[in-house]
């Protein structure tokens, strides 16, 4: 089991985009820059589908997926397992947060369904001898 640490925590809430990497069953990579992020758990982390075509098709396919960020205070990449989620209690809690968080912006943007990440692993992607190196 991986759990995120404060460190990382602190580092993936400072960032204002991270990198959403998914892949077809075939191995074609996709990355995708995601703003809406939150951290549900130690375990888990949730991004929001405003705009999702190749990304959503892929984790349709293969839900191994990757999460690259990086900031001032360090850099990570998250390996996980997602869940996509457009309806049901879970999706309209996050929905709220996205839509509210869009008009307090001005943006005529809504939430169309989102996806909860299980952490499977959590490496630095600090410049150095440790980059690359898994950390939980």
């Amino acid at each position: 089991m991986a759990v995120l640490s404060d460190e990382v925590k602190k580092v993936f809430e400072e960032v204002p985009t991270l990198v959403f990497c998914t892949a077809t069953l075939e191995g074609q990579p996709n990355g995708a820059p995601v703003g809406m992020k939150k951290i549900i758990d130690d375990e888990t982390v949730y991004v929001s589908d405003q705009f999702f075509k190749k990304t959503l098709a892929n984790v349709k396919a293969n839900s191994k997926v990757s999460l690259v960020f990086w900031g001032d205070s360090g850099a990570y990449q998250i390996h996980g397992t997602a869940r996509y989620v457009d309806e049901g209690e879970q999706f309209a809690e996050q929905k709220k947060w996205v839509d509210a968080a869009f008009a307090a912006m001005g943006a005529p943007i809504v939430a169309k369904g989102g996806c909860f990440v299980h952490v499977d692993a959590v490496y630095t992607s600090q410049p150095g001898p440790t980059a690359g190196d898994r950390i939980a």
